[in-house]
């Protein structure tokens, strides 16, 4: 038995050498009937730009790929370009090797390329608005794109666009000013203007102040750089889509739909935005308006890149109320205001300045008026004393009775439950009226304030302060107890206006 198994053990590792032997001898021989049977005789590797790109049979295969990569990366192009191909062809002797065809390295080699393409710059000038940045071919261009910018609002196309040096630029660059024609430029040097922007008298001068309506001021509320440039054909942008990114007209307003349970507040909330701002947006909804159900409200409104500053000098009438006149009575708390005359409705001619920002008012200014009625000014006599503020009496406590109905009758003042002893203090300075036994309220205190009101703490075990005595807000006056009709140890408060018991929670500090 064990001949029997060492035979059959020598024979399977005979076996596996000759497989081996076989398989070295396939390796070292198929490359060899490959190039007898194929006619293959070399492997090429290419390199363009210092990518591999694959493998050839023969370097004038490589070469000719690359001429027709180039011609298709130009047509793409759709005009001529530069391209600098660093083509590398490198013969190696390899048993194994895939090899491309023809179409397949002229594609790889288009990726490459189109990589590595330069295309041809032209003389422009680029336009830079804060982040946004435009390229138009001449300076005609800029000028009129300039002018439709400004021209949405200055309709009558009284003020136009000169290209001046920007002095305070670090570099070379051009600035746009704005001018009505025979108005003074700034010092800046003009180096291209429209047509409209030349000639014109210089204004004379004048003793008095002569008012005329119209256009005052036009200006462009942020800065804009012109500079010279060399930029690709393509990066070039046409006025019409200039006009477009630059004023935003084409886009829409952003807009909210009404759902149940909004409100206005709510809405704003919800769109990170103040309620006045949405009230500004929506200039038909009011603080009494009824929101409807998918009421559609807008939210935002497209900001332009580049906004337009007016200011307009216009002449109307206009009806009008003086201002009033205040009286001030330094015996008299802030609280308290008598009109002592009422005012009347005069009448006037006005020459304001108005200010608008896109074509929206953002001040008047009234230069000038003529009185053609006059308005008599409402006369007010007023308080300027701070009035008392009233505090809670007490430290702690349970408020264990409000004012009110109670057991069939008023209850004048608030109840707060708190163990005897407890220190009670004026709820606001003031001159104790009385202090001592009061009847049903047990001993308590009655305090008299600058303001004529008073206030009551009842079923005291202990009164600290005599009648006639002034303590200040927060002064103890006593400690908590339960005397008098009392149920239990509490302190009984009361606010009385005009001899009348009042809720004290409403005056409580």
């Amino acid at each position: 038995m064990k001949k029997a198994e060492l035979l059959r053990r020598k024979a399977r590792m005979t076996l596996l050498k000759s497989m081996a032997a076989i398989a070295v001898c396939l390796t070292f021989a198929y490359p060899l009937y490959e190039k007898a049977a194929t006619g293959k005789h070399s492997y090429f590797e290419i390199e363009l730009n210092g990518q591999v790109i694959g493998a050839a049979d023969n370097e004038e295969l490589a070469q000719t790929a690359l001429m027709e990569a180039r011609k298709r990366v130009t047509q793409e192009a759709g005009t001529l370009v530069y391209m600098d191909p660093q083509l590398v062809v490198t013969e190696e002797n390899r048993l194994f090797g895939t090899r491309q065809d023809k179409e397949e390295i002229v594609a790889a080699m288009c990726d490459v390329l189109k990589d590595s393409v330069v295309l041809p710059k032209q003389e422009a000038y680029t336009i830079k608005i804060n982040e946004t940045t435009l390229h138009l071919a001449t300076k005609e261009e800029v000028v009129r794109l300039l002018n439709e910018t400004k021209n949405r609002f200055d309709i009558n196309d009284e003020f136009a666009i000169e290209l001046v040096e920007d002095k305070e630029s670090p570099f070379t660059a051009l600035t746009a000013n704005i001018s009505k024609p025979g108005m003074e430029s700034n010092d800046n040097t003009v180096v291209f203007a429209s047509a409209e922007a030349a000639g014109g008298e210089e204004p004379s001068e004048q003793d008095e102040p002569v008012f005329e309506d119209g256009l005052l001021l036009v200006g462009f509320e942020q800065q804009v750089e012109i500079v010279e440039s060399y930029v690709a054909a393509e990066q070039l942008t046409t006025v019409e889509e200039a006009y477009d990114l630059l004023t935003k007209e084409k886009e829409e307003n952003e807009i909210y739909v009404v759902v149940p349970g909004d409100c206005m507040s709510i809405i704003a909330e919800k769109n990170n935005m103040s309620t006045s701002k949405l009230f500004e947006l929506n200039e038909n909804v009011t603080e009494n308006s009824i929101l409807q159900i998918d009421q559609e409200l807008i939210i935002t409104v497209p900001e332009p890149e580049l906004s337009v500053l007016m200011e307009e000098e216009v002449t109307y009438e206009e009806d009008y109320q003086a201002d009033v006149v205040y009286i001030d009575n330094d015996s008299w708390y802030t609280t308290t205001q008598v009109v002592q005359q009422e005012g009347t409705v005069g009448h006037r001619e006005v020459v304001a300045i108005v200010s608008t920002r896109n074509g929206k008012e953002t001040e008047r200014e009234i230069v000038h008026e003529n009185i053609l009625i006059g308005s008599q000014p409402k006369i007010i006599e007023r308080g300027t004393m701070t009035p008392p503020t009233y505090i809670k009496p007490i430290s702690g406590g349970t408020l264990t009775s409000y004012f009110g109905p109670r057991w069939g009758r008023t209850h004048k003042g608030i109840d707060w439950g708190i163990s005897t002893g407890s220190t009670v203090v004026a709820s606001s300075g003031g001159r104790v009226v009385s202090a001592g036994w009061n009847g049903g309220y047990g001993y308590s205190v009655l305090i008299q304030h600058p303001d004529g009101r008073q206030t009551r703490y009842a079923h005291l075990s202990k009164i600290t302060v005599s009648s006639g005595e002034y303590v200040n807000q927060g002064e103890r006056i006593g400690l908590s107890g339960n005397t008098g009709n009392s149920t239990g140890p509490h302190l009984h408060f009361e606010i009385i206006i005009n001899g009348t018991a009042v809720n004290p929670l409403n005056y409580l500090y």
